[in-house]
């Protein structure tokens, strides 16, 4: 599982669903978020939006729980950056084992 696919599974589900709108907010290919999308859920073993042929039709149970966990995933990256970016502002070198308290 990669961060790229988490944020791919986020864009489609904020662009009602259509994959081509969502490649097109993430300047990448529609091919390549389509397969993204199926490597995603292949490695999982389930689907996470449900079809019509190839068409997105909706969202499926086991799919709201992983686009939850991806969210709060996602909204920890950001929180990440915005820590190192103020960290760096400060000029503060921080280890992150002693951070994560993992020293």
């Amino acid at each position: 599982m990669k961060l790229q696919q988490l944020r791919f599974i986020l864009a489609i589900k904020e662009c009602g669903l259509n994959i081509t709108q969502a490649s097109q907010r993430l300047y990448t290919s529609q091919p390549g978020v389509s397969k993204q999308l199926r490597l995603l859920e292949e490695e999982l073993g389930i689907e996470i939006f449900s079809r019509n042929g190839k068409a997105l039709v909706g969202v499926t149970e086991a799919g709201n729980v992983v686009l939850d966990k991806a969210q709060k995933i996602m909204d920890t990256v950001d929180d990440i950056k915005l820590f190192s970016k103020e960290s760096s502002d400060n000029n503060q070198h921080v280890s992150i084992a002693q951070y994560m308290n993992c020293a």
